[in-house]
């Protein structure tokens, strides 16, 4: 058939009737060959789609099948009505129970992981209910009552009169293992106390994961944790806590809305280094988390939302993730960047350092910088995460995900464990900062970036994928740098300054200025704009790289950036002042060496609990340095040899023996 219609449309028509059915023919011909071709592709994806969520629904269910507890369920089952105990004790999936449901005068039916089971054929009665919810006990002012020595949870409904009219029965799980996916985050949050929120849909598993954080922490961490269970739903009813919490202990909350209250009775009362929380909802529990964050207890909480991007539009909750503010610029500002006056920033560092945007009981997003990833987010930029997947044969697999400016190459080195890297894309447009471009807020400068980053601070041993990277990007600039060479960001630093400064020492082969951010390895900028411009700190952060801050572009204080830059700090300046000017000179040295230490203090370690090392000092400016660290109780220490001997300013407070170990390396100093 399909070669007969082939002919005749290939047939020499000599009228116009006939010429317009032959053209009808072909066209009618093409298009049923194009929706053959395409029903094809589309059942072949529909059955591959098919097949994997397939699949993840038959591992889910061997998942819970094989962590539930028997007798657990057991008890669960002895609480409901009598018809509903007898459809579940023989049914082979109860252990892969997820709920139970009883409304008044309707069927009750039970949830699986893959779909619902109808339970009883009468409807369900008053005395039903009732019956429940004698067996069961109190019931608190939430509505939610559990089952002593377990974890699941009955919550009720009552009508305007206070009766019980309905039901949902959750089973409850201790799950060994289901904070495996962000392990390597909870080892580290040991030593720096990073503070972990999680976010998700409700039944995703936040608080099975945040139960699971708890026992690691106190058991294998061995840290005081303190849990603000509010609905007993971490820790299980009755007095005794679950064993799933581990040696963690627990405070119950006796009215919901109170739990602001318990949570500031913990760190007063108890002395916690950790705290764990479940669903911070209003803005005085969100007050209270900033609080206990700033007095250095570590936060591990859950809150309301799906992603990092509804709790930033959430007003009752954006201040754990550092808060939104409108700024108004100057006009030269504004004209300078090429944007509105009225811009919107992040307020203030966040509670929480990572956020966890639970997607599946399996897959998880990471936000590891969640300070950079607001400021993308108000920049209308994609923030840089890890998307990680737990398989079946219980490895993570990590996905780094970054969609703008970037591009994915794979690694052929040996050794090398990732089998792709996010690098920059050197063909990618560069950010218009002028009057006619695109209108970009101090927060997507600092977005474009971070976007930046990654292959600068990939590890030496993948160095060389990055080499041709950068040597793209390098020729596209066409500069005259040397290969060797610095490569020197000035940010409101007179450029003349420092061509005199590099000129006099005899520097130019050494160091190289350059135009944009993203082709430096070093910045030098005033102390003043390095403390008000957050996007030049987030992007130096996020690509490691170092700021030299001056007090200001006199020569002493450039000809000091300089040396410190190179490692020839013991080095003579190179310009020969005046023997007035020689006293004063070694005074603005000193002051310098305090104001760095401040900066560091109140700006790197203290609100994100990152150990710091300073420049390299003489001896008597170090000991300066190691008394005004003192007086924040932190712990220091000194580090280098020579002329490279310099102070490290840790994230952990001082106690009285670290202060006579502090106090006997400042002597031998």
């Amino acid at each position: 058939h399909t070669t007969f219609a082939m002919r005749t449309a290939r047939c020499e028509p000599h009228t116009f009737a006939q010429r317009a059915t032959c053209v009808s023919r072909r066209t009618t011909l093409k298009h049923s060959r194009a929706s053959s071709w395409s029903a094809a592709r589309a059942s072949a994806a529909s059955e591959n789609q098919d097949d994997a969520v397939s699949s993840a629904l038959r591992r889910r269910r061997e998942t819970l099948a094989a962590v539930t507890d028997a007798q657990e369920i057991a008890l669960l089952l002895d609480a409901t009505p009598s018809r509903v105990k007898e459809a579940l004790i023989n049914d082979e999936r109860r252990l892969e129970l997820t709920e139970i449901v009883l409304d008044l005068g309707r069927q009750a039916f039970a949830r699986f992981p893959d779909g619902e089971r109808v339970l009883t054929e009468d409807v369900i009665t008053y005395e039903d209910l009732e019956r429940m919810m004698e067996r069961i006990g109190d019931v608190g002012h939430d509505n939610r009552a559990g089952i002593n020595g377990t974890l699941h949870r009955i919550s009720a409904i009552k009508n305007r009169y206070g009766k019980t009219i309905g039901a949902t029965c959750r089973v409850g799980r201790a799950i060994a293992g289901s904070a495996q996916l962000i392990r390597d985050v909870l080892d580290s949050s040991m030593a720096y106390q990073h503070s972990i929120l999680l976010l998700g849909r409700p039944g995703v598993g936040k608080t099975t994961a945040i139960r699971e954080m708890s026992r690691i922490l106190a058991d294998e961490g061995k840290k005081r944790v303190v849990i603000v269970d509010t609905s007993n739903e971490i820790g299980g009813d009755g007095d005794i806590p679950h064993v799933g919490v581990g040696q963690a202990r627990r405070m119950q909350v006796p009215i919901a809305s109170e739990q602001h209250l318990v949570l500031i009775e913990a760190v007063e009362n108890h002395t916690p280094q950790t705290i764990v929380v479940d669903e911070i909802g209003t803005e005085r529990e969100t007050a209270a988390a900033r609080t206990i964050s700033e007095r250095g207890v570590q936060l591990i909480g859950t809150a309301h939302g799906h992603t990092l991007e509804n709790v930033l539009k959430n007003p009752a909750l954006c201040d754990l993730i550092g808060g939104v503010v409108s700024v108004t610029l100057g006009d030269d500002e504004a004209r300078r960047r090429g944007i509105q006056k009225s811009i919107l920033e992040r307020a203030g560092p966040p509670t929480f350092s990572v956020c966890v945007e639970m997607l599946d009981i399996d897959t998880w997003r990471v936000h590891t910088d969640v300070a950079g990833s607001v400021d993308a987010l108000l920049a209308g930029q994609s923030p840089i995460t890890e998307l990680r997947t737990l398989n079946a044969d219980g490895t993570i697999t990590k996905i780094a995900e970054y969609n703008s400016r970037r591009t994915s190459i794979s690694s052929s080195i040996e050794g090398v464990s990732s089998s792709m890297f996010l690098a920059y894309d050197p063909n990618a447009s560069r950010p218009d900062n002028t009057r006619g471009g695109t209108q970009q807020s101090s927060s997507a400068l600092a977005a474009q970036e971070v976007a930046t980053a990654s292959a600068r601070r990939a590890p030496s041993t993948v160095s060389t994928s990055f080499e041709a990277v950068s040597s793209r990007d390098t020729a596209s600039e066409e500069d005259d740098c040397a290969i060797n060479s610095v490569r020197v960001f000035p940010f409101k630093i007179s450029r003349d300054a420092l061509e005199r400064v590099m000129d006099e020492l005899d520097l130019n082969e050494k160091v190289c200025l350059v135009d944009l951010l993203e082709d430096a390895s070093v910045v030098i900028a005033p102390k003043s704009q390095v403390k008000t411009s957050t996007w030049l700190r987030s992007a130096a952060r996020a690509r490691g790289m170092p700021i030299y801050a001056v007090r200001t572009d006199n020569s002493a204080q450039l000809v000091r950036a300089l040396q410190a830059m190179l490692g020839i700090t013991g080095a003579s300046d190179g310009i020969s002042p005046s023997k007035s000017s020689t006293t004063s000179f070694d005074d603005a040295n000193a002051a310098d060496a305090m104001d760095e230490v401040r900066m560091a203090i109140e700006q790197l370690v203290i609100p994100h609990h990152e150990p710091v090392e300073l420049l390299p000092r003489a001896a008597s400016i170090i000991v300066l340095q190691q008394a005004l660290v003192d007086t924040y109780m932190l712990k220091h220490a000194i580090v280098g040899e020579g002329g490279e001997r310099r102070l490290r300013i840790d994230c952990e407070y001082i106690t009285a023996r670290n202060k006579e170990q502090s106090d006997s390396a400042a002597a031998s100093v």
